[in-house]
């Protein structure tokens, strides 16, 4: 792996790329190695984001306060992916103090409009750890994380349509038994 476009002094305090998600619960001892300037690579994952907490049944807010936040806080998001229980970020910063607040203010503002949690109304952990980030390297990580993107998108939208086509062949089914059986409707 090369790593000559870093400096030596950014060398010397990174010592791992990566920083957070569900495996460095209790551990959280190490700073965050961010890198002004350089893509990243952002997860926010909470497994309670389902059904009616979900941020594909929220997407109009996710979209409105991604794009409020990241201009509050001077963060270009490059693109990002959102899949129901956690969204995936491609983001480029100048400053490492405003990429720091911009995670913990788009966490704390997305959890609290999603559960309608304030003050005397508590909801409880909505995220499942620490947000998750990853410096890319090089060319070849912004093009496994954009193909990745483009997978989970994907996958995504097919299991939707899958759902639809098997609702409506169910739909189907059952008017076929109705006029043979001449079933009552239920409403």
């Amino acid at each position: 792996m090369q790593l000559s476009f870093f400096s030596k002094n950014d060398l010397r305090s990174i010592k791992t790329f990566s920083h957070g998600g569900v495996a460095l619960k209790r551990r959280r001892k190490i700073a965050r190695p961010l890198l002004p300037g350089k893509t990243t690579h952002v997860v926010f994952k909470s497994s309670k984001a389902t059904g009616g907490l979900s941020f594909y049944t929220h997407k109009k807010i996710v979209a409105t306060l991604l794009k409020d936040k990241s201009k509050k806080f001077a963060i270009e998001i490059l693109d990002w992916v959102n899949m129901g229980n956690h969204l995936h970020l491609k983001v480029r910063f100048r400053d490492r103090k405003r990429m720091g607040q911009f995670l913990k203010s788009f966490a704390g503002t997305l959890a609290r409009t999603i559960t309608g949690a304030r003050k005397g109304h508590r909801f409880g952990k909505f995220w499942d750890g620490l947000a998750y980030t990853r410096i890319l390297l090089n060319k070849l990580d912004e093009m496994s994380l954009r193909t990745y993107f483009d997978g989970k998108q994907r996958k995504f939208e097919l299991a939707f349509r899958e759902q639809d086509f098997f609702l409506k062949r169910f739909n189907q089914f059952l008017y076929r038994l109705r006029q043979r059986k001449a079933l009552p409707r239920v409403v």
